[in-house]
């Protein structure tokens, strides 16, 4: 089976052609330019250099969320316009599993932290076991302030692997607060990439075996939806008065 994989839930654009596990090849960009600027040049390139066409795929993976809500909608827009047209299944998969890849194999707790904004992550923990082709979720994604999970992390008294793409701003933070329990993966290797989401993507479809109905997974409400909640809270309170 051929597939496509996307991944903009950070202001990573990942792309990534697979046939069954096995990774055929990724695009990885992290510039200025928006998702839309990059997204389609990127999966033309990847076409050409594998040389398959888009008629060859079988199916689209697509990382749903948590993350960038423009990002998010981009990434399902796109993975939705090419399975329309195609007449292919789409699959989707959570950015924090994907991001769980990134640990393949390693004995500690694997923590994706993804930048949130206003001093939180969206962040999940997970464990790879022996003998099993996924990682274990132990703590499901969630939006948590920064200083409150690394409070509980701490408590666990366990050895945390980070990976995500607010590692980098956090590192200094982390490893004072852990020392040599943190384990803090190149940048290259903790960033969202097309080959997580291709194992990712892979595992879901054993799992299912069928395409999906794809929906954004925010956690949380976007800065938009929150300002009309209060605004329309406002409307109704001065409507009783």
């Amino acid at each position: 089976m051929k597939y496509l994989t996307i991944d903009t839930t950070t202001k990573v654009t990942a792309v990534a052609l697979a046939e069954d596990e096995k990774l055929v090849g990724e695009g990885f960009l992290h510039t200025t330019k928006t998702h839309s600027e990059r997204i389609i040049p990127m999966l033309d390139q990847l076409l050409n250099a594998a040389a398959w066409k888009l008629q060859d795929l079988d199916m689209i993976g697509v990382v749903r969320g948590p993350g960038s809500f423009t990002g998010i909608r981009i990434g399902i827009a796109t993975a939705q316009g090419l399975a329309q047209v195609l007449k292919i299944p789409i699959i989707s998969v959570v950015s924090l599993d994907a991001l769980a890849w990134a640990g393949k194999g390693r004995t500690e707790d694997i923590v994706p932290i993804l930048d949130a904004r206003k001093n939180e992550w969206y962040t999940g923990r997970y464990r790879w076991i022996q003998g099993v082709e996924k990682p274990e979720c132990l703590t499901s994604p969630q939006a948590m302030p920064t200083g409150q999970w690394l409070e509980f992390l701490w408590g666990l008294d366990r050895p945390i692997c980070f990976v995500g793409d607010a590692v980098g701003k956090a590192k200094g933070h982390i490893e004072q607060v852990f020392g040599d329990r943190a384990v803090i993966l190149p940048e290259y290797a903790c960033l969202p990439r097309g080959a997580y989401a291709v194992e990712a993507v892979w595992q879901r479809w054993l799992q299912t075996g069928k395409g999906e109905l794809v929906e954004p997974y925010y956690i949380r409400f976007s800065e938009a939806e929150v300002n009309w909640a209060k605004k329309e809270k406002a409307r109704r309170s001065e409507g009783h008065e």
